[in-house]
């Protein structure tokens, strides 16, 4: 079959209410369910072979309520969502958010007003018998979803138009093919733009003289919530912090109160009957208060009038990029004076091992293991290596008493994975740290991802001044977050410092 570019269709299904269920916060359901047979899709009807989201099973995806992106509920990425093929079909797990809108879609699937799951995704192989499609394998998968409405809506959303005779004719004459079906692209188009061409119009709607955030832009709709997911996606791929799984909470509040258990319950045994002693937990109460991280470049207004995409460019590069490497310094290292906020170095209670005296070069993998059994340990999962190019550069050369690099043939340093656990690289590690006599240490963050969060403020604020260069022909882009990090168990977090 000839590979053609295919756009995303969306599939619904009636879920029983059974299947559909929330425990405490986690949500889990079935997007799809392997050889059931759809409804009528416009003249043919549709089943999902068992195996079909194999190689999709490792993507990024996100789950939303009714495939709407301003309503995220999971994403893969960070943890939060949990893909799982199996015998019946897909079967997907979403830690709620702690939010409004987390509670809301639980009591809804409680109550069984939500019973639908659905999903959105590209075509990969796909057999046809007469008017039934069989699909072998899915290309893409962008979304799982919770939906109001199941069993195939006859909407045009979810339909997919099946060629005439005389387009397969055509198309089959023109490929020199008789006989058969040659499958095409049948999926609608969509005329509506999408956010970076409405990004793009805003700018281009801002004349010579004036300033104006984009978010309020007449020219062009777009909504702070979109905006902001728009933003935060090109920041999560420039920061090693979120590319390693932190969990990321988003929030309309000035200050978010975090509870964190600071004494355990104590179980024991007891003979039946006999009274069980109350053993209540110590709990106190993490304050996070989002401060502003914000950036400012220069563009020539050529650029804005003219170029495409190149300011699209600019937008998602620069500005993205600055953003992201100034939040994996305040991150990892932020000293917590106000307005930055406090690292994973200056929070209290976080694990440690030391190089020495004066610190040490890493010549061998010990101080990671040692870190790796404090996180085990405190019973965290270390997921996240994070270090200086710099210290990997050097790990990544060492070598065992044969010559042959200890890091094996190379697979796992491509893969930056020491001991199964994944590495992740930022230059805003600083090279410069004083332990004894040495002045050029660095620190190694071993940590389990899930226990370390960050809380930003909802909306994300880009604005366009052409007013203040104006004599030089130059606008100034600003863009603005606001964001902090807590740990509710230091203990999960263990840095290993002077590193040389």
């Amino acid at each position: 079959m000839t590979d053609h570019p295919r756009a995303p269709e969306q599939r619904t299904v009636d879920v029983d209410v059974q299947d559909m269920d929330t425990r405490g916060r986690t949500l889990t359901g079935y997007a799809c369910v392997y050889g059931a047979e759809s409804r009528d899709l416009g003249g043919f009807t549709e089943t999902i072979r068992p195996g079909a989201f194999a190689s999709v099973m490792d993507a990024d995806v996100r789950a939303l309520l009714n495939h709407d992106p301003n309503q995220v509920l999971g994403r893969t990425r960070a943890g939060t969502l949990r893909l799982h093929d199996e015998q019946r079909g897909l079967r997907f797990e979403a830690d709620l958010p702690d939010s409004p809108l987390g509670e809301n879609v639980r009591e809804a699937v409680r109550r069984g007003d939500i019973d639908g799951a659905s999903f959105r995704f590209v075509v990969g192989d796909e057999e046809w018998d007469g008017d039934k499609r069989s699909i072998v394998t899915v290309k893409e998968l962008h979304d799982v979803t919770v939906a109001t409405y199941g069993a195939y809506p006859d909407a045009s959303v979810e339909l997919r138009t099946r060629p005439n005779q005389k387009e397969e004719n055509a198309m089959q004459a023109e490929d020199g093919k008789g006989g058969g079906l040659l499958v095409e692209d049948r999926a609608a188009t969509s005329d509506e733009p999408g956010i970076e061409d409405r990004v793009r119009d805003a700018f281009k709607s801002i004349r010579k003289g004036e300033s104006r955030s984009l978010t309020t832009t007449s020219a062009a709709s777009i909504a702070p919530p979109e905006l902001s997911s728009y933003l935060f996606d090109r920041l999560r791929a420039a920061s090693a912090l979120l590319a390693s799984g932190v969990q990321v909470i988003a929030t309309d509040r000035d200050a978010v109160q975090w509870p964190k258990l600071s004494a355990d319950v104590s179980p024991a045994f007891y003979n039946e009957g006999a009274t069980i002693t109350a053993s209540d937990p110590t709990l106190v109460t993490l304050t996070a208060t989002p401060r502003k991280l914000a950036t400012i470049t220069q563009l020539s207004n050529e650029v804005i009038d003219d170029s495409e995409p190149s300011v699209i460019d600019v937008l998602n590069q620069h500005v993205a990029t600055v953003l992201a490497l100034r939040l994996d310094l305040a991150a990892f290292e932020g000293s917590g004076t106000v307005p930055e906020i406090r690292g994973l170095k200056n929070v209290s209670g976080v694990q440690s091992v030391s190089m020495g005296t004066n610190g040490a070069a890493v010549t061998g993998l010990d101080s990671i293991a040692d870190a790796l059994a404090l996180l085990e340990g405190a019973n965290a999962i270390p997921g996240a290596i994070v270090m200086h190019p710099r210290t990997w550069n050097v790990i990544r050369k060492l070598k065992d008493t044969t010559n042959a690099p200890l890091l094996g043939d190379g697979s796992n340093a491509t893969a930056r994975s020491i001991f199964g656990v994944s590495v992740f690289l930022t230059s805003q590690l600083s090279t410069t740290e004083v332990q004894g006599t040495s002045t050029t240490a660095s620190s190694i963050y071993v940590y389990d991802a899930s226990q370390v969060i960050l809380i930003r403020r909802q909306e994300a604020v880009v604005e366009l001044d052409r007013s203040r260069l104006f004599s030089s022909d130059m606008s100034e882009l600003r863009g603005r977050a606001r964001v902090d990090l807590v740990v509710p168990n230091p203990t999960a977090v263990c840095r290993i410092s002077g590193v040389l």
